[in-house]
């Protein structure tokens, strides 16, 4: 019950704030206003225009919101073409609709347990500040959360190769789960990894002709632009250290421990090499924002799916807490409890039995409960 009243009262204060602060100024500073734009401008203009910082501004300041760049890769616009045949102002809240409902199955998917403890995991996860803000200014943090929980959901059900096409929906925002396919290839899901490569180079292929040469270039002049700021920083490794070779020093050793702790996951099954993915892709991105921090409760859930040790338990309640005070403390502390997540999933011993979504769901409600042992082949 102390997280049921814990996760309502955070909600009861994510509301106020959503009612006090967002609300009045809602169609103006919620991020689908840069997707609609982006959409609305590569429609006008061509998608070779799509990271035309100009033709951006104009549009989206037609629609009588203010304009920043629209940075994310070509499939955010593709995804948000079809709200193009709707007013923006009821555009904009289909779009919160569904973000609310991909949060949802995100939980209803991975969160462990029954009853008052999944309620538990639902109420605690709506009120994080993180995952409330990405609601409340339309981030597609939601949309990648629910790509990632339904690939774990449907691995677990042996079907790799429809998790592997599900797991590249993450491109609308793929820093978030920038490593994933590759612990899952490390740790021996190679269907899986085969078929989110197969549909993850169709989807370039496609943004590379649309764009042409000169969009191709506008984007990575975007993009380049973006590093240099510092609320793109904020809370990366880029923040604290600065930008330069101490950086991409700190990125390969977070690559060298995720692909380390995705070998000594290889005997099991999907959850520990998609959480390790996660914790490591916010470790490694140049590029994450507030918001991003939701997509660890993902992590979380997956963990404590596979038997997390006494440690890592804590660790992530400490992490809740500093990601909740995230505004007050910053990014050391929350980069550091990252850090010790990710070293603990590589520190655990060589392998875990596979544990079926069914009967994780029943340890998860007993964890005295005796191992359920590993079946079939790693490589599904």
């Amino acid at each position: 019950m102390a997280g049921v009243w814990t996760g309502v009262l955070l909600t009861a204060f994510n509301a106020y704030a959503a009612v006090v602060t967002y609300l009045p100024q809602f169609l103006v500073r919620n991020d689908f206003r840069l997707v609609y734009g982006a959409a609305l401008n590569a429609w006008q203009h061509g998608y070779s225009h799509l990271y035309d910082l100009a033709e951006q501004q104009t549009v989206v300041e037609s629609l009588g919101a203010y304009w920043s760049p629209f940075l994310n890769p070509p499939p955010l616009a593709w995804l948000g073409s079809p709200f193009l045949v709707l007013p923006f102002g009821v555009a904009i809240v289909l779009w919160t609709a569904l973000l609310v409902v991909a949060a949802l199955a995100a939980w209803w998917l991975v969160a462990p347990g029954r009853g008052l403890t999944r309620a538990a995991h639902l109420a605690l996860f709506v009120g994080l500040f993180a995952t409330a803000f990405g609601l409340m200014v339309g981030q597609p943090v939601a949309l990648v959360a629910a790509a990632v929980s339904g690939s774990w959901w449907l691995a677990e059900r042996d079907r790799p190769v429809l998790a592997g096409l599900v797991l590249s929906l993450v491109a609308i925002k793929p820093q978030l789960a920038l490593l994933v396919p590759l612990c899952l290839l490390v740790s021996g899901h190679r269907r899986m990894f085969v078929a989110w490569l197969a549909a993850t180079a169709f989807m370039v292929l496609v943004a590379l002709v649309l764009l042409g040469g000169d969009g191709l270039q506008r984007y990575r002049d975007a993009l380049s632009l973006a590093s240099q700021w510092e609320p793109t920083r904020r809370y990366a490794i880029a923040g604290p250290l600065g930008l330069g070779p101490q950086v991409y020093v700190v990125e390969s050793i977070v690559v060298v421990v995720a692909v380390l702790a995705a070998w000594r996951q290889r005997n099991g099954g999907t959850a520990l090499p998609i959480a390790t993915g996660i914790v490591a892709s916010l470790l490694f991105t140049p590029y994450v924002g507030f918001q991003d921090f939701a997509i660890l409760v993902v992590a979380g859930w997956l963990v404590l799916r596979s038997r997390a040790t006494h440690l890592q338990v804590a660790l992530m309640v400490v992490g809740y807490a500093l990601l909740e005070l995230a505004l007050v403390v910053l990014a050391v502390p929350i980069l550091v409890a990252e850090a010790a997540l990710l070293v603990s999933l590589a520190w655990a011993r060589e392998s875990r039995p596979r544990v079926p979504a069914a009967a994780g769901l029943e340890q998860s409600a007993n964890p005295r409960a005796p191992a359920v042992a590993a079946n079939g082949p790693v490589d599904r």
